[in-house]
């Protein structure tokens, strides 16, 4: 876990916070594309629904390459601290604002997917 300092620059401060939220981002993806696979399964008993199924599967395999982004994204972090001027510096601030928006849209879509596919699922019991 980062442990923020009283005589953390500002700079140094905002790199520790945009590291850990996208550890955090990482470790939910990691845990929806457990989640994905076992709705996988579960479709394939109860739903028959081959659309699901082919829905779910798109979903996983689009959940696993949001996590190479953004594996990616973490290998590349160093050259934060890099930064000189102002320019570089919100070049990196928009750069993380678009990887949040990112993790939001696969967040998104997984949870229309799995609320679909439990609605279905209440459907048939």
């Amino acid at each position: 876990m980062e442990v923020f300092y009283e005589h953390d620059s500002d700079d140094k401060l905002i790199a520790k916070k945009d590291a850990l939220e996208l550890s955090n981002w990482i470790e939910h993806l990691v845990n929806n594309g457990r989640e994905l696979e076992i709705l996988i399964n579960i479709a394939k008993k109860l739903s028959n629904d081959d659309d699901m199924i082919g829905n779910l599967k798109e979903l996983t395999l689009e959940n696993k390459l949001h996590l190479g982004v953004f594996y990616r994204y973490k290998s590349s972090m160093v050259n934060l601290h890099e930064c000189e001027d102002m320019e570089c510096d919100i070049y990196y601030v928009n750069k993380h604002e678009e990887y949040r928006n990112l993790y939001a849209g696969i967040l998104q879509a997984s949870h229309k997917l799995k609320e679909k596919l439990y609605t279905q699922i209440l459907g048939k019991l």
